[in-house]
């Protein structure tokens, strides 16, 4: 008998079991397969915040054939993503599918490679009981915010509102950023610049001798036109100097919507679909993490690759620092195999597969250096 295999999505099924071959059965559960009903709060407030789990509708067929295919497989691999998401959502098939602790095994990988995956194979676990908790607690703030305080929003503002575990901070943020804004005081100074060989290249006034640490900018108009009005001057200094510029990081999740975002006009949301199918289909690393290191391995793949292209890489690897509440339970976004360089389906998802790839690659090369003139 061949051992189950249960992931998310049918193209990650597709993937891994090219790789696994005839001694497993992959099949996907198509993401949750249990969910608090709609209905009603689902939630039991009165008695320790109990979740009220229910099927999701139109799941039921599929959970009776993984109900079967798991009776009749030699053990069950529950291999849903390597987040507290997934670690849910593995416990939920272990729960509905009816397995006992020695019946299934708990499997994560950060990339659908054949060497990650034999891996993750050889370090089976059982599920992570904190990431399941983390998981229902957010799931529950999510259900208790909205179907509790979204009613009582709406009658007090006599619109058809809705509250969020999110949104509602988001929208707190937003009110005290604008009351800010409101409180603001505008104060009008002044500053004068001129323009040389026909604004090839331009010089601003040098304030500094006409304000004081209590009052920071000049507020003089008429002194500010006089300086203006200036059309002969005098070089008191001048100077070049090496610059330098170190590359940016790896992709975080929250870095690579920014960047696609600004590169490639992409909309978030539909970023993190483009990304999703990369990963699904073995191109690149687990897409949610708030990382921006890479692995060791990895790093020594991108210097040889680069070495062999004759880069500049620099004495050492580099590693990068990572905000402070950072979770790094997974490295950064990067190619699964740094030679491949064109992956995806579609022109958007080979778009960003080539803004990971340089970015990687970017980030282990030599500094940048270039010259910087400056003439007072």
């Amino acid at each position: 008998m061949a051992k189950l295999v249960i992931v998310e999505s049918p193209a990650k099924a597709k993937t891994i079991g090219k790789y696994l071959g005839d001694d497993y059965e992959v099949t996907a559960s198509m993401g949750h397969i249990r969910d608090l009903p709609a209905s009603q709060l689902g939630i039991d407030v009165e008695h320790g915040y109990t979740p009220q789990y229910i099927s999701i509708k139109g799941k039921e067929k599929l959970i009776k054939e993984l109900k079967s295919k798991a009776k009749h497989a030699d053990g069950v691999l529950l291999a849903t993503d390597p987040d507290r998401e997934g670690e849910a959502i593995a416990w939920h098939l272990k729960d509905a599918l009816g397995l006992d602790e020695g019946d299934y095994e708990r499997v994560t990988f950060d990339e659908i490679t054949e060497k990650a995956i034999r891996a993750a194979l050889s370090q089976a676990r059982k599920i992570d009981a904190d990431l399941v908790q983390a998981q229902e607690a957010r799931r529950a703030l999510d259900r208790i915010v909205g179907y509790l305080v979204s009613p009582l929003l709406s009658n007090m503002l006599g619109q058809n509102l809705s509250a969020g575990r999110v949104q509602s901070v988001a929208v707190r943020l937003v009110v005290d950023l604008e009351r800010r804004i409101v409180a603001f005081k505008k104060t009008n100074h002044f500053g004068a610049v001129v323009k040389f060989d026909g604004g090839v290249w331009k010089a601003e006034w040098d304030t500094k001798p006409f304000i004081t640490e209590d009052v920071p900018y000049v507020h003089d108009e008429a002194l500010a036109k006089q300086a203006a009005g200036c059309r002969q001057f005098k070089v008191l200094d001048s100077g070049t100097d090496t610059a330098r510029e170190a590359p940016p990081s790896c992709f975080s999740t929250s870095l690579m919507l920014q960047a696609a975002s600004v590169t490639l006009k992409r909309d978030p949301e539909l970023t993190a679909k483009d990304a999703q199918k990369l990963f699904e289909q073995g191109a690149i690393t687990y897409i949610r993490t708030d990382s921006v290191n890479i692995s060791d391995e990895a790093i020594a793949e991108v210097r040889a690759y680069a070495e062999g292209q004759g880069w500049k890489l620099p004495d050492a690897p580099r590693k990068f620092k990572t905000k402070a509440g950072a979770q790094e339970a997974h490295e950064a976004i990067r190619p699964a195999h740094i030679d491949v360089l064109e992956a995806g389906e579609d022109e958007h998802q080979r778009k960003l597969y080539a803004l990971i790839w340089k970015r990687t690659v970017a980030s282990q090369l030599a500094d940048a250096r270039y010259k910087v003139n400056s003439v007072t």
